[in-house]
């Protein structure tokens, strides 16, 4: 891929700053081994998606953890911890962005495996195809979101963010404990084709609406 087609992003130019957040080692090594025992361990595949192992492309096993306040009191140690690394995010997040009120609609730990081959797997560009955040009427109070990466050492998989409708996009190669976060309005993103190996990422969605936080189902408290 040509300079002229993307941008790979290791820091944040100034102007970037008000709608882009980037974090280096967000996650230490320990926490990230954690995170992977424990998606290993309880994700579901075809998790959020009524148990469709495919439901960005027929190339990639889908499986996740939901964290969306339905857990109960788990004790689970990788739950806590997903909930402690979350938190963290959201402060940073809140802080970054000067928020003065931010919090956690939704978080999912996902891993994605890639599963095809063929003409017709090495034809496709998009693991995740460009969207919002916010685009279906159901999350269209999504305000924020952040991405944490929990490993690398697979072949593709990059974030990539729309710089304009037809000029180049930035992009961004994961990296374990990398954190990403972006205002939702202002962000078209998708993610490049899984060519090789598991990707697995925290998924995070913010809202700054307070009406709707006060009847929505807790994830974690404090806010």
């Amino acid at each position: 891929m040509s300079q002229t087609d993307a941008d790979n992003a290791t820091t944040l130019l100034d102007s970037e700053l008000p709608y882009r957040m980037l974090a280096e080692n967000f996650l230490s090594p320990q926490e990230s081994a954690q995170l992977l025992e424990f998606a290993d361990e309880h994700s579901i595949v075809g998790d959020g998606y009524h148990g469709n192992p495919h439901p960005h492309t027929p190339h990639e096993t889908f499986a996740g953890y939901s964290l969306d306040g339905r857990q109960g009191n788990t004790t689970v140690a990788g739950h806590l911890l997903t909930l402690e690394v979350m938190n963290r995010a959201r402060l940073m997040v809140k802080k970054h962005f000067r928020l003065p009120f931010l919090w956690l609609e939704y978080g999912h730990l996902v891993v994605r495996e890639a599963t095809g081959a063929g003409a017709e797997a090495e034809a496709e560009e998009y693991s995740h195809p460009w969207h919002y955040d916010n685009q279906a009427g159901s999350i269209k109070y999504r305000s924020h979101t952040a991405i944490l990466y929990l490993n690398d050492g697979f072949e593709g998989g990059l974030t990539r963010f729309k710089e304009t409708d037809f000029g180049p996009f930035r992009e961004f190669t994961p990296e374990a404990g990398k954190l990403v976060a972006f205002s939702v309005a202002e962000n078209a993103h998708a993610v490049s084709k899984l060519r090789s190996g598991r990707r697995y990422v925290l998924n995070m969605w913010f809202s700054t609406h307070w009406k709707r936080w006060r009847n929505n189902r807790k994830i974690f408290r404090p806010l």
